[in-house]
């Protein structure tokens, strides 16, 4: 499971992110000088890319036909919090878990993004991987050594540990951050690493580089899309309002559609941060990618890059009025959420305009 954590309480990062202007956490290190670690919310105002640097990325080696890890000149990912850790299955890599395995066998890594507002590069080191399968649905094996993942995806990886045995640390970097968690897995006997909580460099933003390649093992049947909606994704980060189809949540606007039926549903984005989309009640399939029609991924949470178009498609056979939201928390609650609403669906208990009162009452 892995994680951000901040000393700084929640409502009080959310408040410095609505504030508009760069609050950095301001800390003394043991020589008595002031020095910026993390931060309530680091804001780029203008939402202006940052200056090309060298970055860590993901990309598909033809010849070796697997995702690994790349250096490239690139501006690093836009990030609006910085966090004074990362944990896997809640420590950090002071403390890291060690997982005794044994030479020889196969291991199965669930990854679970469980953070608030952080994705996550997974880097898995020597042992080669087999992506198995994304958000609990099985996919056609992919291998590779580097992998993507936004807050509330899951990723099952399976490696086989090498028969001399040995001590094999499993990585995630922060996107956008120099930051590191992991675990490691270890054969009897075998020494552990002292590992370091920073990498030399930060990394570059998720993109479509691994999402192109995956491919579901039962994809939807195939059936053409009745209903088609859109979800434009955008935002302000110097009023640090976030919006779908131009609107902040609470609002009493849906994306309707009605019972059996094929839905799609195209996200585009305005920002330059990427966006992980999570319907609740549905599984959906990847169809499109930046005008690539493709039979991707059945997942229920989809990374959107920045400046990227892409299409999901699902069968409307869970009535009722479900979320459709941002994964990053502090974007959720500064209204980047609808709801996908089926016709005839109870209403009564859908009530944004009380929900809109109260959440000011507590503010």
């Amino acid at each position: 499971m892995l994680s951000d954590f901040s000393f700084t309480p929640p409502e009080q990062i959310l408040k410095g992110l609505k504030s508009g202007m760069q609050t950095p956490n301001m800390k003394k290190d043991p020589s008595g000088e002031k020095s910026e670690s993390s931060s309530l919310g680091k804001m780029s105002g203008s939402m202006g890319k940052s200056s090309p640097a060298e970055v860590i990325a993901q990309k598909w080696d033809d010849q070796k036909q697997m995702l690994v890890r790349t250096m490239l000149r690139a501006p690093e990912a836009e990030i609006d919090v910085k966090y004074d850790a990362l944990l896997a299955n809640r420590r950090t890599l002071d403390d890291r878990e060690i997982i005794s395995v044994n030479a020889g066998e196969s291991v199965l890594l669930r990854l679970i993004a469980a953070s608030s507002n952080q994705n996550f590069y997974v880097d898995t080191g020597t042992l080669e991987a087999e992506l198995l399968a994304v958000d609990g649905k099985a996919v056609q094996p992919i291998k590779g050594n580097f992998f993507q993942l936004g807050v509330a995806q899951r990723l099952d990886l399976k490696v086989t540990i090498p028969i001399e045995g040995g001590a094999y640390p499993i990585l995630a970097q922060g996107e956008g951050t120099k930051l590191l968690c992991g675990v490691v897995l270890v054969t009897k006997e075998a020494s552990v690493p002292q590992l370091s909580r920073t990498a030399a460099v930060s990394t570059a933003a998720l993109d479509n580089t691994q999402e192109k390649r995956l491919r579901a093992l039962n994809p939807l049947p195939d059936h053409p899309i009745d209903c088609m909606l859109q979800a434009a994704i955008g935002g302000n980060m110097a009023t640090y309002v976030w919006t779908i189809n131009g609107a902040a949540y609470p609002n009493r606007k849906s994306l309707d559609i009605r019972g059996d039926e094929r839905v799609g549903i195209s996200f585009s984005i305005s920002t330059n941060m990427g966006h992980p989309m999570h319907l609740h009640g549905h599984d959906f399939e990847v169809v499109e990618i930046d005008g690539e029609k493709i039979s991707g991924a059945l997942r229920d949470t989809l990374m959107v890059p920045p400046g990227s178009r892409m299409t999901v498609a699902f069968d409307a056979d869970n009535a009722g009025i479900w979320p459709l939201h941002c994964h990053l928390l502090y974007h959720l609650d500064s209204g980047m959420f609808t709801v996908v609403k089926y016709g005839g669906a109870d209403t009564k208990f859908w009530q944004p305009t009380a929900q809109a009162k109260a959440f000011a009452r507590s503010n």
